[in-house]
């Protein structure tokens, strides 16, 4: 009776992770933005996937004492809930700080796309599901003033993240945009402060009693809790 349990579960995992194509690379949950700049999903650079999502076009450019790649923490965030899931990434460094190399400026941003024919993804797109929000948060270094942190989507709209106002901004997550995407993101960090992390999140819509997808990510859905979630955003 044991054989055929373990037996089954084994034949349940092999057949999940089987539903993930070669070329398909499941978005890790906690790694460094280091390996999200060099995977490739699809055939496409600088990605991943998560569930029906494609995460593509990672980009980091470090100024002054900001560190590498290799040093930026990057979280994946999938929350689920009724008729609205988040999707995005947290990242943090301890070298974005200002030190001997000067102000620890930067920038960074990604692409998000609902998959609209399962064609870069591991299932296809619910129909229905839209990314219907989006809005970015950043925590701030206390014991210096911080700069300011510029975020902009690929449909115009923007936020200025500071030490007053961190986000989550917009508070409503409206941004105008309504669809599958692609959508693009972009955060630029300038001042003489600091900040330890950065979140960058979209709302994704989902029809009224049918759940999403699942992919191998979801493995990692029990490890939401690290570090990269300890401050509780409000949405």
């Amino acid at each position: 009776m044991k054989k055929s349990v373990i037996l089954g579960v084994f034949v349940m995992a092999v057949f999940s992770v089987g539903n993930l194509p070669a070329a398909q690379l499941a978005c890790p949950t906690v790694t460094t933005l280091d390996v999200l700049l060099t995977q490739t999903a699809g055939g496409i650079a600088n990605a991943c996937v998560s569930q029906d999502k494609l995460f593509w076009n990672f980009t980091y450019t470090p100024t002054g004492s900001a560190g590498a790649a290799s040093t930026v923490q990057a979280g994946l965030i999938f929350q689920t809930g009724p008729g609205l899931d988040i999707h995005g990434w947290n990242f943090s460094s301890s070298t974005w700080v200002q030190g001997v190399g000067g102000p620890a400026w930067f920038t960074l941003g990604f692409t998000i796309e609902v998959c609209p024919n399962g064609s870069a993804c591991a299932a296809s797109v619910i129909p229905g599901t839209i990314i219907s929000g989006a809005d970015a948060v950043y925590a701030p270094v206390s014991v210096l003033p911080p700069g300011n942190a510029v975020v902009t989507w690929s449909n115009g709209a923007f936020v200025t993240l500071t030490s007053g106002s961190p986000g989550p901004l917009p508070s409503n997550g409206n941004i105008g945009f309504s669809g599958v995407g692609p959508i693009s993101v972009t955060e630029v960090f300038s001042g003489t402060g600091a900040i330890t992390q950065t979140t960058l999140r979209f709302y994704e819509s989902i029809p009224t009693g049918v759940p999403e997808p699942t992919t191998v990510s979801m493995i990692g859905l029990g490890m939401l809790g690290l570090g990269f979630t300890a401050r509780k955003f409000r949405q």
